[in-house]
């Protein structure tokens, strides 16, 4: 009487084979799904960013437009910490100042002594990345609102604040009875992600719209 050996099933060197295609196969598939959501990522930095750099932007319409609003100079700004009350060249971080009821002017003497937008000059200014993300770090608070805080809130991983300077010819300020007559807002986003940093901006500029 005869048997048959059984030829089904598989060799051990076959099922060694499937499975490195099989691992190969799930590498891949990680690596798109790894892609797909660094991606997404992405993108939705990128639309957190064009947001704070409109809301930048606005703001500083805003003074402007409120100052020519309670006839006072188009340029007044009420700087934290700072006895300036005028626009000036240097670096600022802008914001809601979320405590402020209203806007109290001074017209004794034109001035603005409460406003809702805060404007906090930075001064020296960071040279390098890092130093300047924490310096300008936004956070958010429990109503879910960017603010510029170094203790309270929740810390985001992005940075944001404007180069106010003024508008020239030829190297030349223009200039008319010796105040300057347009600024260019700058307005920067920084974006900390893997350890690194990658910075947007986006440019405006102020004038007296009236005149």
């Amino acid at each position: 009487m005869k048997f048959r050996h059984s030829t089904s099933g598989f060799t051990l060197i076959e099922l060694i084979v499937g499975m490195t295609i099989f691992s190969i196969g799930l590498t891949g598939i990680y690596a798109l799904l790894q892609t797909t959501m660094s991606n997404v990522r992405y993108s939705r930095d990128e639309i957190v960013v064009s947001g704070l750099l409109r809301e930048q932007v606005d703001l500083v319409m805003n003074m402007r437009d409120t100052n020519i609003k309670n006839f006072i100079p188009w340029d007044s700004v009420l700087v934290e910490s700072s006895s300036q009350t005028n626009f000036a060249s240097g670096y600022y971080m802008i914001e809601n100042n979320f405590t402020a009821t209203g806007i109290t002017i001074d017209s004794s003497i034109g001035s603005i002594t409460q406003n809702t937008i805060k404007l906090i000059k930075v001064d020296p200014f960071p040279t390098t990345e890092s130093i300047k993300w924490e310096k300008t770090q936004l956070r958010i608070d429990t109503m879910w609102r960017y603010f510029h805080s170094e203790t309270t809130g929740t810390g985001t991983q992005f940075a944001s604040y404007i180069i106010v300077s003024p508008l020239g010819i030829n190297g030349t300020e223009v200039k008319k009875d010796g105040k300057n007559q347009w600024w260019i807002i700058d307005a920067r986003v920084l974006v900390k992600a893997n350890g690194s940093y990658r910075e947007y901006d986006t440019k405006s500029m102020i004038t007296d719209w009236i005149k």
